[in-house]
């Protein structure tokens, strides 16, 4: 058998892995990057060099940020040539980050989250900011690993971020305001289908986002099953089967879900874990290929 695993970002770990245990299992494997694809349509057909003559027996589509709503065209195109895809409902959302839309659902859901404000209009900001309750966290809607989240105590501050903000080229509707919550705990629960794996993630002194990319530690964290059936409840109201849901629980044990990762990493908690997590999402994806 041959497995493809289509993606637009080639510097993610996982791709590594992913071929490793593919290959473990004795099947083929093939990279395909359409960050920068390309096309030829000429009279009644079209060429694309990574796609029309690739023959494959399922697609992985992992980590799509460039193109979506063309790739999505394409590979629905091959799903009806009978190949197999496992896309983690992708070709469905059409977005591998959209926090905007992922609060919606959670909210539908009565998944409780950080009290948010969405506006459209820099001059809105300020009433969002105090309708919410300083300190507030303001937060790029298509950024991941920290980037992008700011933290404003101050309707002074809050003016200070919006003329940078603004001065930057950026517009009001990339950004939500949610409530800053101290937190006891802050969570990763990576699930793959029943599977729940969770680390706790601390900041860096002085620093209150506690991504690891930003200097922040990790260590295994035992939750307890009401946890993980929330963090299982929160990716199925997204609409996954494979995820990675943040967590914070106050001082006073209150569960609020931060966000839903479409495309968490796994190499860290194999190496926390010491378990084989690329080998259970591969026999996920393929096991959910369709």
């Amino acid at each position: 058998m041959k497995i493809s695993l289509i993606t637009t970002l080639l510097s993610l770990v996982e791709n590594k892995r992913i071929e490793e245990e593919v290959k473990a299992l004795g099947h083929d494997f093939e990279l395909i990057d359409l960050k920068n694809f390309g096309f030829i349509l000429k009279e009644d057909s079209f060429f694309i060099p990574q796609l029309s003559d690739l023959q494959t027996d399922v697609i992985i589509m992992r980590g799509i940020f460039n193109s979506i709503k063309t790739i999505s065209v394409l590979i629905n195109n091959l799903r009806g040539k009978d190949v197999r895809v496992f896309d983690n409902n992708f070709l469905e959302h059409r977005y591998s980050i959209d926090k905007v839309t992922d609060l919606i659902k959670l909210s539908i859901k009565g998944i409780l989250v950080p009290d948010t404000a969405y506006v459209r209009d820099f001059s809105k900001y300020q009433e969002s900011a105090e309708k919410i309750g300083y300190p507030v966290v303001v937060k790029s809607v298509r950024s991941g690993k920290g980037a992008s989240v700011f933290r404003v105590d101050s309707k002074d501050s809050l003016d200070v971020l919006i003329r940078q903000l603004v001065d930057q080229g950026k517009l009001a509707k990339s950004y939500i305001i949610q409530e800053f919550i101290p937190y006891k705990y802050d969570l990763r629960c990576l699930i793959i289908g029943e599977n729940v794996f969770i680390m706790r993630r601390i900041p860096k002194k002085g620093e209150f986002r506690a991504n690891f990319s930003l200097g922040g530690s990790v260590e295994l964290h035992d939750l307890d099953e009401e946890g993980k059936r929330l963090a299982k409840y929160a990716l199925r109201a997204v609409n996954m089967s494979v995820g990675g849901v943040d967590i914070l629980i106050d001082e006073s044990g209150k569960r609020y879900i931060l966000e839903v990762n479409h495309t968490a990493g796994f190499v860290g908690m194999e190496k926390a874990t010491g378990k084989n997590i690329g080998r259970l999402y591969l026999e996920h994806a393929l096991k959910y290929a369709v």
